[in-house]
């Protein structure tokens, strides 16, 4: 069985490129034919869900109920690319904030703007400004989004140190920020690896929602003890999930 999930790992990777190339075209052409946002979410939930099921991931989501009907901020701890994956394909209709990099890789790029994915310019304080604002409406809108506070891929025992500019986002437009935990996504495509779930036919990622913490009232003062609040409700679940994997 370990020979075969590799063979499958194998083409799982190889046929991944081609998810972007032949989805990508198909949801750009969508989007400005149509210009419906189900459409569009649709076509960023196949997405997620397929990269999933052809490596023989499946995902669990407990909390769905957590989440609001209006605008708001899924922070959600980073490990791996499984993490997006996980998001894009069980929470429809999120949207993703991405660094600014991104936007340079031909189809990728298109298709993430014709989504409406935030670009992220992390070494551009007017851009990140500029980026707040807009969003403002957008959360007006009832958009929701899912940024990382740890700002990359991390792993450990415990979550990495959590970063302003997710916060700072949020408060910016008083929007509810949402814990998401999610354990497993590591296990399936750790940080510097290229295989996809190699060796086991079947892996199991788990996402936890987490009730809402408003950021009403929130100062750039008061900023760390909003980000303490939301350490504090991910880390021991994060820590749990970890100790039973291993």
């Amino acid at each position: 069985m370990k020979f075969l999930a590799f063979i499958r790992s194998v083409l799982a990777t190889l046929v991944f490129p081609f998810t972007v190339i032949i989805l990508g075209p198909l949801a750009i052409l969508g989007h400005f034919l149509f210009n419906k946002r189900k459409l569009d979410d649709w076509f960023v939930s196949f997405w997620g869900r397929i990269c999933c099921r052809m490596c023989g991931v499946k995902v669990v989501v407990n909390g769905m109920e957590n989440r609001p009907a209006g605008g708001c901020l899924f922070l959600f701890n980073h490990s791996s690319f499984f993490d997006v994956f996980a998001l894009a394909g069980y929470i429809p209709g999120v949207r993703f904030g991405a660094k600014a990099e991104l936007f340079k890789i031909p189809i990728f790029s298109h298709t993430m703007r014709a989504m409406d994915t935030l670009p992220i310019a992390r070494n551009n304080r007017e851009e990140v400004y500029k980026i707040y604002e807009e969003a403002k409406v957008r959360f007006d809108n009832g958009e929701q989004f899912a940024l990382s506070p740890e700002g990359g891929r991390f792993y450990g025992k415990e979550l990495s140190p959590f970063k302003a500019g997710p916060f700072l986002f949020a408060m910016s437009a008083e929007a509810p920020v949402v814990p998401v935990v999610i354990v497993g996504a590591y296990e399936a495509l750790p940080k510097g690896a290229i295989l996809f779930n190699p060796w086991r036919w079947s892996h199991t990622i788990h996402m936890t929602i987490l009730t809402p913490v408003e950021t009403k009232g929130y100062t750039t003062e008061t900023r760390k003890d909003l980000q303490k609040i939301v350490y504090d409700k991910m880390n021991p679940i994060w820590v749990q999930g970890n100790r039973e994997l291993s």
